[in-house]
């Protein structure tokens, strides 16, 4: 299936900066931030596959969203932002957790657009989008804390960080859920409807 321009833009523009930050940091010795960001590579190139197979179209202000989220992320760990801005983990937890709420409420959008057996009040959303992003940034904090031992990374501070962190992953869930109700749940221009393809949808209709 043909990919749209915006996308190949989008992501084009996020891997290239990605890209060269694990060059950069692959020949300075330094793994952490190297493995960082070629993950961040991989998850940014994620909608481009989908949509090439022709499974998913992830709306293009998501994509957005989703390459500031992965930008500060790589950027924080390659030029050690993290340690010199005392807001940049803040800014990035909130952007992240916000954009993980987004793709929660997608997902319980679909079921619910394309579903015969699932019904999803709009008053559940933010209630979901928050109990999730408990258990992501619990799972997050925990990745951390396994990063730190196996390749000698420096993401937790302290206790009361890692509890800071966690709290503006609660407080992203949440506005992401504002903004749910307040505003998306309208798909003014169809993008949220038309995410899934009708190859996926077909490949789950069983579950549906």
């Amino acid at each position: 299936m043909r990919v749209r321009k915006a996308t190949v833009a989008i992501i084009l523009s996020i891997e290239v900066l990605v890209l060269c930050v694990a060059v950069l940091a692959f020949s300075e010795g330094r793994r952490y931030p190297g493995i960082g960001a070629t993950l961040g590579a991989i998850v940014m190139a994620t909608p481009l596959v989908l949509e090439r197979i022709g499974w998913s179209r992830m709306p293009i202000f998501m994509q957005v969203w989703a390459s500031m989220a992965v930008g500060l992320h790589i950027l924080g760990l390659g030029w050690g932002l993290y340690d010199a801005l005392w807001w940049w983990d803040e800014l990035t937890h909130l952007v992240s957790s916000s954009m993980v709420g987004m793709l929660v409420a997608l997902g319980l959008y679909l079921f619910d657009m394309h579903s015969i057996k699932i019904d999803v009040p709009r008053w559940a959303y933010p209630l979901m989008i928050f109990v999730f992003m408990i258990f992501a940034g619990t799972i997050w904090e925990i990745a951390e804390f396994v990063g730190d031992l196996v390749l000698g990374g420096s993401m937790q501070y302290s206790l009361p960080d890692t509890l800071h962190d966690f709290y503006m992953d609660l407080l992203g869930g949440m506005i992401t859920g504002v903004l749910w109700v307040l505003w998306l749940w309208r798909d003014p221009s169809n993008e949220l409807q038309s995410a899934a393809l009708h190859p996926l949808l077909n490949r789950l209709g069983s579950f549906f």
